[in-house]
């Protein structure tokens, strides 16, 4: 029975979000046969639901316009998991009272013998995005870019990347994303006349323009972006051996490579990475704790960075203030 009521209520959910549907596709979907999704359309109707049915070609179910469902339809461990979302992008909020104020209304929502057991469960399942330190400017960005993407405007900024090359960019915003403790702006680029991925903390002198634009940019798809970048990029398989000091970030950092464990305690790595000056500070952050054995390139570009940063360190001090 249970199971049945979890189906007619996702049902519900479908039909309020996609709107007039076939009876062979909801059966389809839900895997049971068209006769049953008949019955369930009773079903859903005697509970108070109102579903139309459509004959013909173009026919299937519909809810009918204008209703909504309550929120009693929300279960209780579904809106703790949605107050915990929110609590986690609180410290980013331009204003965290508007936060604070939705918090409470679904507080609202929950019974009084359920609010102890929701505090207890909000103290176990926390996501803290905000920053070790404080990051105000960081905020400020976020609040004027949710701004610009409210308002269909054009954003510029000027923008530093990776190999330390400046320039300035207009740029239309579709998405605030939140990826791998970092923050970026997801939008079109009016120069490269493509949708890129800008970090917050490289960008200076933001601004909102009067400029409207009326694109429908394509939605942020974090697959197909990282795989982009892999394909436009020169790539490097790398063979690395870790000291067993840094066992710990090598297992965090290098899920994605195949990782071998030496008799010794040391691990071997192999890891396809797009090739460029991340790579080098990367590999480089480890100190004397990696050695490049492959390949030989990347070997020889480390080993210069590092006599150089030997250098720099082995000069009198006061010999180079002289200077």
């Amino acid at each position: 029975m249970n199971m049945k009521i979890e189906r007619l209520l996702a049902i519900v959910i479908y039909l309020l979000n996609n709107g007039r549907t076939s009876a062979a596709l909801l059966a389809r979907k839900f895997e049971v046969s068209s006769r049953t999704i008949q019955r369930d359309m009773e079903a859903i109707n005697l509970a108070g639901i109102p579903i139309v049915a459509y004959p013909g070609l173009q026919g299937g179910f519909e809810i009918m316009e204008g209703y909504r469902l309550s929120h009693q339809v929300l279960t209780k461990d579904e809106l703790i998991a949605v107050m915990t979302g929110l609590r986690g992008l609180q410290s980013h909020a331009s204003d965290e009272r508007d936060v604070a104020g939705t918090l409470e209304k679904m507080r609202a929502m929950l019974r009084k013998n359920e609010l102890h057991y929701t505090d207890k469960a909000l103290e176990q399942w926390i996501i803290d995005l905000s920053p070790w330190t404080s990051n105000e400017e960081e905020k400020r960005k976020n609040a004027l870019l949710r701004q610009a993407i409210a308002q269909r405007n054009v954003v510029t900024f000027q923008y530093t990347n990776l190999q330390g090359v400046v320039s300035q960019a207009a740029t239309e915003p579709a998405s605030v994303v939140h990826k791998g403790s970092h923050w970026y702006l997801y939008g079109f680029c009016r120069a490269s006349l493509k949708a890129k991925l800008y970090r917050l903390s490289r960008m200076r002198e933001l601004a909102i323009t009067p400029d409207i634009f009326n694109r429908e940019i394509e939605p942020y798809d974090a697959s197909a972006i990282e795989a982009g970048w892999m394909l436009s990029s020169s790539t490097v398989r790398l063979v690395l051996r870790f000291q067993p000091s840094v066992r710990v970030r090598v297992e965090d950092a290098m899920q994605e490579g195949i990782i071998t464990y030496e008799d010794s305690g040391t691990l071997l790595v192999e890891v396809v990475y797009p090739e460029d000056e991340w790579v080098y500070g990367m590999l480089l952050s480890y100190g004397d704790a990696v050695e490049v054995l492959a390949p030989d390139s990347i070997r020889t570009i480390i080993r210069d960075r590092a006599m150089k940063i030997w250098q720099i360190y082995s000069e009198d001090r006061n010999e180079t203030r002289g200077n």
